[in-house]
């Protein structure tokens, strides 16, 4: 026989005590903020914020959750320190192309200056300017010339009445119009009146030609004075901004632009005597106004770094397609055509260039064109504003904006499986997501981590005024969130919750009696199934035996998902052999309840098999082998190497043990392999014992690469300790099959051999 070897309860008892620290409550606790137990990752991190290079992107893998993401942009806002302060991102009228919006990038600061500059010029332009040409200076001249034009108007009128009294007429001026009529004491005959009348008429239309010609030089030279004044004006500002500007060649440019929609719309600034009323009832028909021209000097600062000392960290949760890059903003019922400059908005991407873009995978594969927008700004190394189009008679795009440079790194944070999914599925990933920094999942247990947990919970107790927490109760929640024994989960999300519920139970600090009834109160939420569990081992609805011995019969363990959590439960498996040639024949399989793994655990058996027990002869065997009760499908092998202990009882006719439930997984030699669930499958049968009553030789067998995976319950500790209950590790399925029949391995399996060897026989 084999010895057996059993683990201690003191193997399984937690590593640390309170005594261990020096700290009575985490108020005593001193650290700092930061990752735990993640140097390796954190370098790697930061060597690649340091690489730029296109497509050196970030992936960052983690399963941690709650504080994580913050932890990462706090390590990114330490590198952005060294960074330069990015540009600020202008939008301008192109006067070369009107529907392409221009894009300038101005130092930082800069483009906040130049916004103001223009407001003030378009404040001269429109309240000033016109004010100037109106100036007492203006007028005078204006007046001046008026005189003139009225003293050749009047010197003309009287030279026309002469000439009109010397041929027997009288000139009348009614209504701005000329009219002659007939001296009363006219001697003149009607032949000499009428060519006479003809003469007047010459002259009366010389005169008033000459008039009209005098008042048109005399507008023309006003017209000349104020363009001339208009010219001076504006000239002497735009050379202004020209000057402050000269670093910026596409600036000079656009000024120019300026001064010459002025000189071309310079109507705009003179006196008129157009009908106002007329746009009201045609708006068709409207004429340029000067708020139309100070729409295009205008500048939209996108961007606005003036108050930044760093590179800019950017994070954002809405990730949509028009989020990232931005939209061209319309009005409910705006006439499109108004659409211009300033309706251009920046988008998550415009506030990350120059910096990093922290995002949630998560976030960016459930938004709506989020990915194919990020995709095209890393591929292309612009941004690509679309513009609105109408939905009646055109669908002409209205503005396209100038496509904006968009260096920038993105970490994009999520799980293993997402990265996994869109590696796959999008080729391009890779390419722009060059660099994969894996954040561990599982961390050291050790007194220094424990330490750094609790500063965390100090910092968390602070700021969500929680009280503060006891040593042992740390100790407590910190084992209730272990998945191995010597490790603990980065995920500490499941600490943080359970010492806000056991707050809300806790006086003056939080015990650990108040984390054990947090703890008890989370597992009452599973209370249903608990019961409905307990009530089955009662009245026998599930059919499992804990005592007592039966062939070709074996307790095997399965874990469910119950919610957020999970629950072990052992499973009767059962194995029947007859003569035939149809090998191991899956139930769950022939039923279609089989997962994939599941299939390929029973093939495995079946190989075991041939290669232990049929190297010299061919056996005819048949073998049916079932997990009973199971209505909802199975898949995994950990229940393979309990699958062939049952099979082995059937062929050799001797029964197991009922008081031991196994898992674990095997190979076609032979060697125990290890499974997961090992906490929750113990607790599972050892809830099925104290229900049906404890025989103090009752147990689990496990593989031995599983007993750092033990996080057991005091409860079950403290059977173990009382030897109400066992767990053995092992090695090889020679071990199992002697703790499970009570007889030597070779006297089992030379019993399997004779079996065999009868089944052939007979069969030939």
């Amino acid at each position: 026989m084999i010895k057996r070897k059993e683990m201690s309860w003191k193997q399984l008892c937690s590593s640390y005590q309170p005594s261990d620290f020096s700290f009575e409550t985490t108020e005593q606790i001193d650290g700092s903020d930061g990752i735990i137990g993640q140097e390796e990752a954190i370098e790697a991190l930061k060597f690649g914020l340091n690489l730029n290079h296109k497509g050196y992107n970030i992936y960052v893998t983690s399963e941690a959750c709650e504080d994580f993401f913050d932890e990462i942009k706090s390590i990114i806002e330490d590198n952005a320190q060294t960074g330069k302060v990015p540009n600020d991102l202008c939008y301008l009228y192109n006067f070369n192309n009107p529907s392409k919006p221009r894009i300038i990038y101005m130092e930082a600061g800069d483009g906040t200056i130049l916004q103001d500059d223009m407001k003030e010029f378009s404040y001269f332009v429109k309240n000033e300017l016109a004010n100037q040409l109106n100036s007492i200076d203006i007028q005078k001249v204006k007046e001046s010339k008026i005189t003139e034009l009225e003293y050749e108007k009047n010197l003309m009128l009287t030279i026309l009445a002469e000439q009109a009294k010397e041929l027997g007429f009288i000139l009348n001026i009614v209504d701005g119009g000329i009219s002659f009529v007939e001296q009363e004491d006219c001697q003149l005959n009607e032949v000499e009146i009428r060519q006479n009348s003809n003469d007047l008429a010459c002259l009366a239309k010389e005169t008033i030609e000459h008039l009209q010609q005098v008042e048109a030089d005399v507008e023309l030279e006003l017209i000349n004075l104020l363009d001339e004044k208009l010219i001076k004006e504006v000239m002497c500002l735009i050379k202004c901004l020209k000057t402050k500007y000269r670093h910026y060649p596409e600036l000079e440019e656009y000024f120019e632009g300026i001064f010459n929609d002025i000189l071309e719309n310079s109507e705009l600034f003179m006196p008129t005597d157009t009908d106002e009323r007329i746009p009201e009832f045609f708006p068709i028909l409207s004429r340029k106004t000067v708020n139309d021209l100070l729409l295009k000097y205008e500048v939209n600062l996108l961007v606005d770094n003036s108050v930044n000392t760093t590179m800019p960290i950017i994070t954002d949760r809405d990730l949509s397609y028009g989020k990232l890059v931005g939209s061209i903003k319309v009005m409910p019922d705006q006439d499109l055509s108004k659409i211009n400059v300033m309706s251009i908005e920046a988008g998550v991407l415009h506030q990350a260039i120059g910096g990093y873009l922290i995002i949630r995978a998560e976030d960016l594969v459930e938004s709506v064109g989020g990915w194919q927008a990020l995709r095209a700004t890393l591929r292309d190394g612009v941004i690509k504003m679309q513009s609105p189009q109408t939905t009646s008679i055109t669908t002409t795009k209205y503005i396209e904006p100038e496509f904006i440079n968009a260096p920038m790194k993105v970490i994009l944070i999520g799980s293993h499986h997402l990265y996994e999914t869109l590696n796959i599925y999008d080729n391009e990933f890779s390419k722009l997501f060059k660099l994969r920094v894996d954040f561990e999942d599982e961390m050291s247990y050790t007194k220094q981590t424990i330490e750094k947990i609790g500063y965390k919970i100090k910092k968390q107790c602070e700021q969500e005024q929680l009280r503060p927490v006891t040593c042992e109760a740390l100790l407590k929640a910190i084992r209730y969130n272990q998945s191995r024994s010597d490790k603990l989960s980065t995920n500490i999300t499941p600490i943080h919750t359970l010492i806000r519920e056991a707050n809300s139970i806790a006086n003056s600090t939080i015990t650990a009696k108040n984390i054990e009834e947090a703890i008890a109160f989370k597992k009452t939420m599973m209370g249903k199934v608990s019961r409905n569990i307990k009530d089955n081992y009662k009245t026998n609805t599930i059919l499992l035996n804990v005592k007592g011995r039966k062939i070709g019969q074996i307790n095997g363990l399965a874990v469910y998902n119950v919610g957020e959590n999970k629950i072990g439960q052992p499973v009767k498996i059962t194995a029947t052999t007859y003569r035939g040639q149809k090998g191991v024949i899956n139930i769950e399989k022939a039923s279609d309840m089989s997962g994939n793994i599941h299939t390929k655990g029973i093939e495995i058996i079946e190989g075991f098999l041939g290669n232990h027990f049929a190297q010299y002869f061919e056996p005819s065997l048949s073998c049916k082998i079932c997990m009973e009760q199971n209505y909802s499908g199975v898949d995994g092998d950990s229940a393979s190497s309990a699958q062939l202990y049952a099979i082995i009882s059937s062929l050799s006719r001797v029964p197991i043990n009922q008081n031991l439930a196994v898992t674990g997984s095997i190979n076609q030699f032979g060697e125990i392999q290890p499974v997961g669930g090992l906490t929750e499958k113990i607790e599972g049968f050892f809830r099925a014992c104290k229900e049906k009553g404890f025989t103090k030789d009752q147990g689990v067998i496990i593989p031995y690469q599983n007993q750092r995976d033990l996080v057991l319950s005091e409860e079950i500790i403290q059977a173990i300790k009382e030897g109400k209950f066992h767990i053995y590790p092992i090695r090889r399925y020679e071990q199992g099959l002697e703790l499970l029949m009570g007889e030597s391995y070779k006297q089992i399996e030379t019993k399997v051999y004779e079996k065999l060897r009868l089944l052939s026989k007979k069969n030939r």
